[in-house]
């Protein structure tokens, strides 16, 4: 039998990513990511789990691993990722849990289950799954991050995942070296845009943030619970910035995690010495203080979809002294595009115009434009190239190029399309 592959999300949509790689030995899950909006979770397209062989998760993110408990209902099959990923795993999926309003189709119950059958996943080493080798790479996007190398059938996959090739205040960057391809599975979050230099980013934040401090406001700061958050709190430590700087929701818990892991890190000491300065919020009285200073808070939810943020949300946008400063990717259709692109949010149920400022600072943890290019450049061999992970138009921009650019065969894959390696 042929190698088959097929997407069933994240294709020309950013959420719910999830590739299946099948053959007819093994059923293999690349990722199986829950893609959380205002309205409800959105799942990838069903597979039994009677079918599946093993899953690997290639980082926490939710949009990544958030829909792989489902399986757990009827099956246990092993699934791989780092160490420090099956931690951050735990308490994002579980706070997924509790927080949400609709109908998951697993409980804690699921959750237990599937981290009581996680292989550990260690850089630059390889598994044996039946009729499948699948190597593990650092992918540099966040703590314990991977890419995946997958042989079967004479035939080699590659799958980045979320990856980046930038050195970062946390992470160094990924650096890609792989045998000839038959096909590369690549993200295109970033596809149409080129990032601005880092270090330039990094002080637009800490000027912006100064600025609006000395004006008396409280910067709000939505960030990643695991990644961002830290990343944010490690510049403004390396950039000398002495205004209070508070941490609060589920970034605290994250943060106690990665100090576990010291090797994971670029530099580990700036990450102690940043976490031991930031307060941590305490409760819901410390919070209520919080809220009158001139401050910063670092806080989830990057995209204002939940979290606490939502607390400081209700109060900094009725305040010409106060902003908000994004510094994550912002999915169409949660609060955080609609603020950017619209600068509304939704007060006691109606959406109205916001008072604060509103920044954006592009602190990504993916390759922008220039960096997925020069991969697909250096891909070994002639591989077929899908892109995938990225809204519509960067996804159908990026598989253009590469056709007339560099020759590869590439399509941006609608979710439910297969491809067959021959």
């Amino acid at each position: 039998m042929p190698l088959q592959i097929k997407v069933l999300g994240g294709g020309r949509e950013v959420g719910r990513s999830a590739i299946l790689v099948r053959d007819e030995e093994s059923t293999l899950l690349l990722d199986y990511g829950v893609m959380v909006t205002e309205r409800k979770p959105e799942f990838p397209q069903h597979v039994s789990p009677k079918e599946i062989t093993a899953v690997f998760v290639t980082h926490a993110h939710l949009d990544h691993s958030g829909a792989v408990p489902v399986f757990f209902t009827s099956s246990k099959p092993p699934v791989y990722m780092s160490r420090i990923t099956a931690e951050f795993t735990d308490i994002l999926i579980r706070d997924l849990i509790n927080l949400s309003h609709y109908y998951l189709p697993y409980e804690t119950l699921e959750l237990s289950t599937m981290l009581e059958n996680v292989r550990v996943a260690k850089h630059n080493t390889t598994k044996k799954v039946r009729s499948f080798e699948v190597t593990f790479l650092n992918a540099g996007h966040i703590p314990g991050s991977l890419s995946l190398l997958v042989k079967g059938q004479g035939k080699c996959v590659w799958y980045s995942g979320d990856i980046n090739t930038i050195d970062t205040m946390l992470l160094k960057g990924a650096e890609i070296e792989l045998p000839e391809l038959d096909l590369a599975i690549i993200e295109g979050t970033y596809a149409l845009v080129d990032h601005p230099d880092r270090k330039q980013c990094e002080r637009k934040l800490v000027e912006v943030l100064t600025e609006v401090v000395e004006n008396k406001g409280l910067a709000l700061v939505p960030a990643f619970s695991v990644g961002r958050a830290q990343e944010v709190l490690c510049i403004l430590y390396k950039y000398g910035f002495d205004y209070p700087v508070y941490l609060d929701g589920m970034a605290r818990a994250a943060a106690k995690i990665m100090l576990k892991y010291p090797n994971e890190f670029r530099e580990f000491k700036l990450l102690k010495k940043a976490l031991k300065k930031a307060h941590w919020v305490k409760g819901a009285k410390e919070r209520k203080r919080i809220r009158e200073e001139a401050c910063v808070v670092v806080t989830p939810a990057g995209m204002l979809s939940g979290g606490a943020a939502l607390y400081y949300m209700d109060k900094v946008v009725k305040s010409e002294y106060d902003a908000v400063v994004l510094v994550s990717y912002q999915v169409k259709g949660t609060p955080g595009r609609r603020l950017l692109d619209e600068g509304v949010y939704e007060v006691d149920g109606k959406l109205k115009k916001v008072k604060c400022r509103v920044e954006w600072i592009d602190l990504s943890s993916h390759c922008g434009k220039k960096e997925l290019q020069e991969i697909i450049r250096k891909l070994p061999g002639n591989p077929k190239v899908l892109v995938v992970h990225g809204e519509e138009e960067a996804c159908l921009s990026l598989a253009a190029w590469v056709k007339e650019e560099v020759g590869f065969e590439a399509i941006a894959p609608a979710n439910g399309e297969m491809v067959t390696l021959r």
